[in-house]
């Protein structure tokens, strides 16, 4: 009777102590999850500029950033594509971003779209262009790149094919 005890006793400790640390553990990421972005709202165009973490972002003061984004205008774009045009937004001599305009389409694809860009900020590798940001108004997203100056990647694979095809 008494082992029956010990053993009810030690299951109940066990189930308290799991919970216990499952809630812990809910904080901690929450926390975390605070921490790695920064979400400004716009007063003016009534946006959000979501920035993530990044020693690049972490210098620069959101309302200056969004000031210098207002201003681009067809002299900055530096290509475009199927879905915008990129924009080149350079803040001071050391510091520029490439900016990429998309067309919103309706609010139920946006959420979609800024979970995904959300999953996007957290990716750091060597081979793909680092998301810094998005800025997200009635009208219109931003994303927030870093810049690549060596060029496009078509011009390069143009360039490359058109060798190949003059070697043969």
């Amino acid at each position: 009777m008494g082992n029956s005890k010990n053993i009810a006793l030690y299951v109940f400790i066990c189930v308290v102590s799991f919970i216990i640390s499952k809630i812990i553990m809910t904080i901690v990421c929450y926390r975390r999850w605070k921490r790695k972005q920064m979400v400004v709202q716009d007063s003016l165009s009534g946006g959000k500029l979501v920035m993530f973490n990044s020693p690049k972002m972490n210098t620069l003061k959101s309302n200056m950033f969004l000031k210098r984004t207002m201003k681009l205008t067809n002299k900055d774009i530096i290509g475009s594509g199927g879905y915008g045009a990129v924009y080149k937004l350079t803040i001071n001599e050391s510091i520029s971003f490439a900016v990429k305009r998309l067309n919103r389409i309706s609010a139920e694809q946006d959420r979609g779209f800024e979970r995904e860009l959300e999953a996007m900020g957290d990716i750091k590798h060597r081979n793909i262009v680092t998301l810094h940001g998005y800025y997200s108004t009635t009208q219109y997203n931003l994303l927030i790149y870093e810049l690549m100056t060596n060029g496009s990647l078509d011009e390069v694979l143009y360039g490359i094919c058109l060798c190949l095809f003059l070697i043969v």
